[in-house]
């Protein structure tokens, strides 16, 4: 038991501690925020539950427009971080997702769905996603679209394991019970078609092989982070009928 505190207690420590994004980077991992935001529409005073919030980007808008926000966050330093801001945060690891009070108009997962350790525990977690949400509630999914990455995907974090892509998310949810399953490309903080074309353009870049030839060089770390964040992700909205 105590290996797994441990484990809990250091999950995702390099977003909490040394691996902290530039100015340019935090500048756009908002801006993508805001553009998720914008594609969940959330009706005022929604109850929305975000799952891996992370250094909570999309947290702040939600609690800039007094959405009733609640969070499930691994790491306890970004935990308390989003609760010193005003959220309702679980320090749990998912899945199992936790048990809440009340149902949820919306779920929102960005960048978690791909570390499910495979598709037993990403049909476990959309699942019992679907038993919190309200009727006609939504489940947001955000992932790195593996199409686009390719070997990055492995490689740019230790916990990918499951393998995300625009059809795998829409069939699992479908499996898990959602109906009217609604899908979109986004490249950074665009979307639509211009941002399949930027992506495009991102995945031919040269500086992951660069970085891995040279892993101390700090500029070519930075420009691989850039790289990254205009690869192609997919965005995959289940609702709930039940």
């Amino acid at each position: 038991m105590a290996r797994e505190n441990e484990t809990t207690e250091t999950f995702f420590e390099h977003l909490s501690g040394a691996d902290q994004p530039t100015g340019l980077g935090a500048a756009l991992v908002r801006r993508a925020a805001a553009r998720i935001w914008a594609i969940a529409n959330a009706a005022p005073g929604s109850r929305v539950l975000e799952i891996g919030p992370g250094r909570g980007d999309f947290a702040d808008l939600c609690l800039a427009q007094q959405m009733d926000y609640h969070a499930v966050e691994p790491n306890p330093q970004l935990a308390e971080a989003l609760r010193q801001r005003g959220a309702t945060v679980i320090c749990d690891r998912v899945p199992p997702v936790p048990s809440v009070e009340g149902r949820f108009d919306l779920v929102v997962m960005i960048n978690v769905m791909e570390h499910m350790s495979g598709m037993e525990q990403a049909l476990q977690t959309a699942t019992q996603v679907r038993d919190v949400l309200k009727p006609g509630g939504r489940f947001l999914i955000h992932c790195p679209d593996y199409l686009s990455w390719r070997t990055h995907f492995f490689n740019c974090d230790f916990s990918h394991n499951y393998v995300t892509t625009r059809r795998r998310l829409s069939q699992l949810l479908i499996n898990a019970g959602y109906a009217s399953t609604q899908s979109c490309y986004m490249s950074g903080p665009f979307s639509g078609p211009g941002a399949v074309l930027l992506s495009a353009f991102a995945s031919h870049l040269p500086f992951g092989a660069l970085e891995s030839l040279w892993p101390s060089n700090k500029l070519l770390s930075r420009l691989f982070k850039l790289q990254l964040t205009f690869s192609r992700r997919v965005i995959v909205v289940g609702q709930n009928t039940a």
